[in-house]
């Protein structure tokens, strides 16, 4: 949610993809979602209902703004436009975020062989802070430093 949410509203220029066994996925337009509270107990159930819809019925909407989807994560990474970063804790580039980028997390933390896949599809590490990060607070501050910056960010998470 701190990818998404702010104080006053969602964030309008953002989209997150949440992976699952890498190849289902429940995405939230921020510049569509709507009545989607910050709460984990919230958060928990659109993702279960989205888990749900891929059991049952495929791919669809769960609710406004937000989908479910089974497409390999392998693919998303071959479509990604823009630059390419990914946080995989200390070290990295200090990236300037002056353009359009899609942005990859991987929780509890980023694997080896995540990072290897990554950099083979052009994805560069990025630093945030001098401190390692869990994901959810390195997207927050990821998207501190992008509002100075106002650009467009895909955020995918596996």
């Amino acid at each position: 949610m701190g990818a998404l949410l702010l104080s006053h509203g969602t964030r309008t220029d953002v989209r997150v993809i949440v992976f699952f066994d890498s190849e289902k996925c429940v995405s939230f337009e921020g510049n569509s979602m709507r009545n989607v509270r910050p709460d984990e107990q919230s958060l928990s159930g659109i993702l279960r209902a989205g888990l749900k819809r891929l059991g049952g019925a495929g791919s669809g909407r769960v609710m406004q703004g937000i989908n479910a989807h089974l497409k390999p994560f392998e693919e998303y990474l071959k479509e990604a436009r823009h630059a390419r970063l990914f946080y995989g804790g200390a070290g990295g580039k200090v990236t300037n975020f002056n353009s359009d980028f899609v942005a990859v997390f991987q929780y509890p933390s980023m694997s080896r062989q995540m990072e290897d896949d990554l950099c083979r599809h052009g994805f560069l590490p990025m630093h945030l802070s001098e401190r390692v990060l869990s994901p959810d607070q390195a997207v927050v501050v990821l998207n501190n430093t992008v509002d100075r910056r106002k650009t467009t960010i895909d955020t995918l998470l596996e």
